[in-house]
């Protein structure tokens, strides 16, 4: 069962049947979005904000992975994370990372388990 530390993100089926999905969010009282992918069969979700220029990673492109599926990719200028970590590779942000995300899965629904998350319908 979810707890009040846990708000529903996505349903399994949703998220394998995306290449991502976003949710709307307030993060430490912050109005921003959450990626949330699925990478080698793991569930993954990060704040969906480049540290370089604080875009989303999608706001030029319909995609936050590159052409070889194997890192994130700010579709702005192209920094890429690696999607396990949310460590930064492109050298003008090397080892900084992107905001992860706790998700926890019961019964098929995956949630956010953040105390300073608050979902935005």
């Amino acid at each position: 069962m979810a707890n009040d530390n846990t708000k529903p993100a996505c349903t399994r089926d949703e998220l394998d049947q995306s290449r991502y999905l976003t949710r709307k969010i307030l993060f430490k009282k912050q109005p921003v979005s959450a990626i949330i992918f699925a990478f080698d069969g793991d569930p993954y979700a990060y704040v969906n904000h480049c540290m370089h220029m604080n875009r989303p990673l999608d706001c030029e492109q319909d995609a936050i992975f590159d052409e070889t599926g194997l890192y994130l990719r700010c579709s702005m200028h192209g920094f890429i994370f690696d999607p396990k970590t949310g460590e930064c590779q492109s050298p003008v942000c090397f080892g900084q990372r992107l905001q992860s995300l706790r998700l926890k899965e019961i019964d098929g629904t995956l949630y956010f388990a953040e105390k300073h998350l608050t979902l935005i319908d």
